[in-house]
């Protein structure tokens, strides 16, 4: 298969979901910093929520992406599979994953934010300074490597679905690297474009990974 037909409409939908989200979390949380800023204002149920809030955002989008790809792979193949069974898994999937992208995610900012507010002390910073650095992790940059990071691993955990309910069945699909090959391709990338994965490492393989994988039918032999 080629790579996700809409992928860049599913990266700017998913980055402006996070920007939005994450906009709105930071400016609660300078709230509640106050000034001079004290983490000791930011109560437990703060980080509760901002985690259920970005599970929220991410969680349906990456459903649908893992099905988009899932169905592109499936009428590609002359084979069928259960259907019902790729709802089923893209459901678990992507609750399961999003909880376990998003706790790192809030972890990170957390750390984040508490080495903000260290420097803001003993950098003898300003408020400015503080929402400068709150402003670059919370900020659109963030969210758009996470958009196209994750775009990416849904696309590829979608194919391979399809190609875990093949192997069910008998069917031993080759999974094939690929990459857009041209200047902008990676040196962790480059070299695996259009090689066989055999170490069990699938896209992304780094943030801001588009590579994406061709699940091939082994070649009848005659």
């Amino acid at each position: 298969m080629t790579d996700l037909a809409n992928r860049t409409e599913y990266e700017e939908a998913l980055a402006g979901k996070l920007s939005r989200t994450l906009t709105a979390q930071e400016r609660a949380l300078i709230k509640l910093l106050g000034n001079p800023p004290d983490m000791n204002n930011v109560p437990p149920a703060f980080w509760t929520d901002m985690t259920g809030a970005l599970v929220a955002t991410i969680g349906a989008v990456l459903t649908e992406i893992y099905l988009d790809s899932s169905e592109a792979l499936m009428t590609s193949l002359p084979i069928g599979v259960d259907w019902a069974l790729v709802n089923e898994g893209a459901a678990q999937w992507a609750r399961s994953y999003a909880g376990d992208l998003v706790k790192g995610i809030t972890d990170t900012t957390r750390r984040a934010v508490g080495e903000a507010v260290t420097n803001f002390f003993t950098q003898q910073q300003t408020m400015g300074d503080l929402t400068a650095a709150l402003s670059r992790t919370f900020g659109p940059v963030r969210s758009e490597m996470i958009a196209v990071t994750e775009v990416t691993r849904a696309a590829s955990e979608g194919e391979r679905a399809i190609a875990r309910q093949l192997r069910d069945m008998g069917v031993e699909m080759i999974p094939v690297w690929q990459t857009n090959n041209d200047e902008l391709v990676c040196p962790i990338c480059g070299p695996k474009s259009g090689k066989p994965i055999t170490d069990g490492v699938y896209p992304p393989a780094h943030p801001r990974c588009r590579c994406w994988v061709n699940h091939e039918l082994p070649k009848v032999r005659r």
